[in-house]
Order: structure tokens, then C-alpha cells, then sequence
């Protein structure tokens, strides 16, 4: 089958009659087009991809625009390095073409993924020693980050669903590079897919490990300020500015208020434990049995199936 490969807009001199209205309204899309676009009509199909992975700070985005008939493809803003590879392979059909091309392009994506999964893999290690300050900002670097990924190859997704829309008297399974787009973009996203799932794992420990850490403080100072009631309680009482404070005058004042302070903070602290509240957060009052009465527990058990024993 012969079929044509233009890659420059003043090509359209060759525009069959047929699309030259489509191709004008996808040709007035070029330079104002910085999103994905596919329109899909009947025995063709039309748009503008996404074609580098997007960088916040990459501005413009790099896109590559497309239009696919039964006879012709044009391409616009797709590497020059690729066409030719792909020209190499002397595809039978246009479509054939494209759907090589978009292999091409996915079989790129997987270094990026790489990279970012070396990333991901050494912040998972990091959460099992001491997590620095800055781990929060981190995650959301790379959730951030797998978001975009997600945004970029589900285009090529929605590509490989179209043609078969497009191109419903073809069967497109039967060819090669159409499986092989289909297999890589399937591939690419089970991937992210994955990897979003770690991402969000990773976010909602993080954000728990943080909660901990804060009750923890304000467990902390709940009970250093339960401790040192006792001061400033006595203190209050005793800084008052009245006449006649008889515990003032007493020879042994000061150590009298002294022993009292001791004596409340004592009983406070002994309250607070045997309430279970100074300790980790993650140890409940039901799994607190001391180790004396766990083994006379046992030793009990143990007497009564000797005692079961003697007496068979």
C-alpha cells in the first residue's frame, strides 16, 4: 500500500478534499495547542500530544501534533531522529507508522520511571531510620511528580482507544506496532499505578508518624506541667502579699514547704503511672501487665495441670 509521510504545515497542498476542513481546523491549533488534543472521526483522526515528560519548570511544553488518514500521516514537532528510525522499517500503512512512533516515544518514558523509582526506593528507606525535617516536603515532591507521569502517559492510553474508534474496518490487533504501543503504554501505567500506591502509603505513615510525634510533645508537656502543679500552686499561695501568714513566722517553714511540694509532686507522678499516662502513646492499659504477674500467671497454670496429672 502506498501512502504518504508529511512532516511541514505547507505541505497541505496534498490535502485530499475530504479532510481539508479538518485539516484546516487542526492546522489553526498548532500554535496556540499546550495540551493534549484528539478529535476522532470517521476513518481518521487528529490532535496534538504531549511529548516530553512535564516539568514544572519546562515552559513551553514540547508538543507534537498529529493527523492520520488511510493514506497519509503528517506529523509536526516530533524529532527528526524518530522519523527517520521509523521510515526505516518501511511500515505498510500510516498507521502503522504512528503507532511505531508512539512505541518510540514510550520506550523513553521507562528511564524517567527508572529514575524516579531509585528516588522513591531511597525515601522508603529513609522513613526506617531518623526521618529529617524536610521528609514531608519530599513526599510530596514525588507525589507531585508520579501525578505528572500519570498525566503524561495516559494520552498515549487514550491514543491506542482511538484508533480503533477511528479505524473501525481495520483491524488493528493484527498489527505489530499497534500491540506493541498497546503493551509499552499498559506497561508504563500499572507502573505508575504501583507507584502511586507506595506514594500515597508513604504520605498517610508519614503524616501518622507526624500526629504521633505531636501528641507525644503534648503528652510531654501535659505531664511536665502536671508535676510542677505543686510549685506553683504553693507558690501562688505563699507569694501572697497577706498579714498575718502564720507559716511564715514557723522555724521550720521553709523545709515544711519543701516536704509539701515533694510530698504532691510525689503523689501526682504515682497517680500518673498507675493511670498509665507517662509512657509511649502506643502502649495501652490493657497490655501493661507486669512481667512479675504474667509468670505467676503462668506458674498457676502450670500448678493446676501438674495438680490435674497427680491426681489421674
Amino acid at each position: 500500500m502506498e501512502w504518504d509521510w508529511y512532516t511541514r504545515p505547507e505541505d497541505y497542498i496534498h490535502v485530499d478534499q475530504r479532510y481539508a476542513q479538518a485539516y484546516s481546523y487542526w492546522l489553526e491549533q498548532l500554535t496556540t495547542a499546550n495540551v493534549t488534543k484528539i478529535v476522532v472521526e470517521n476513518g481518521y483522526m487528529y490532535g496534538s500530544l504531549t511529548l516530553d515528560y512535564e516539568q514544572l519548570e519546562r515552559e513551553p511544553q514540547k508538543i507534537g501534533h498529529y493527523f492520520i488518514g488511510p493514506d497519509f500521516l503528517w506529523t509536526i514537532g516530533f524529532d527528526d531522529l524518530h522519523h527517520e528510525s521509523i521510515l526505516a522499517k518501511q511500515c505498510d500503512s500510516p498507521i502503522e507508522a504512528f503507532y511505531e512512533l508512539l512505541a518510540e516515544r514510550m520506550n523513553n518514558y521507562f528511564h524517567g520511571i527508572d529514575e524516579f523509582e531509585e528516588r522513591l526506593m531511597a525515601a522508603q528507606r529513609e522513613m526506617t531510620g531518623q526521618v529529617p525535617a524536610t521528609f514531608m516536603n519530599e513526599i510530596f515532591g514525588l507525589r507531585s511528580e508520579i501525578e505528572r507521569w500519570s498525566d503524561t502517559v495516559t494520552p498515549y492510553k487514550e491514543l491506542v482507544m482511538a484508533g480503533r474508534e477511528a479505524f473501525l474496518t481495520i483491524d488493528l490487533q493484527q498489527l505489530k506496532s499497534y500491540q506493541l504501543a498497546d503493551y509499552r503504554v499498559s506497561r508504563l501505567l500499572t507502573l505508575i499505578n504501583h507507584y502511586q500506591e507506595d506514594v500515597i502509603a508513604m504520605t498517610d505513615l508519614a503524616s501518622t508518624l507526624s500526629n504521633f510525634r505531636g501528641n507525644e510533645i503534648m503528652k510531654a508537656l501535659t505531664v511536665f506541667t502536671a508535676l510542677t502543679t505543686p510549685v506553683v500552686a504553693f507558690g501562688a499561695v505563699w507569694g501572697m502579699n497577706f498579714k498575718h501568714m502564720p507559716e511564715l513566722e514557723w522555724p521550720l517553714g521553709y523545709g515544711f514547704a519543701w516536704l509539701m511540694i515533694l510530698l504532691f509532686t510525689l503523689i501526682i507522678q504515682v497517680w500518673l503511672k498507675r493511670k498509665n499516662w507517662i509512657g509511649s502513646l502506643l502502649q495501652f492499659p490493657n497490655q501493661t501487665t507486669s512481667t512479675k504477674h504474667r509468670a505467676k500467671t503462668k506458674f498457676s497454670k502450670n500448678e493446676q495441670k501438674f495438680g490435674i496429672m497427680k491426681e489421674k
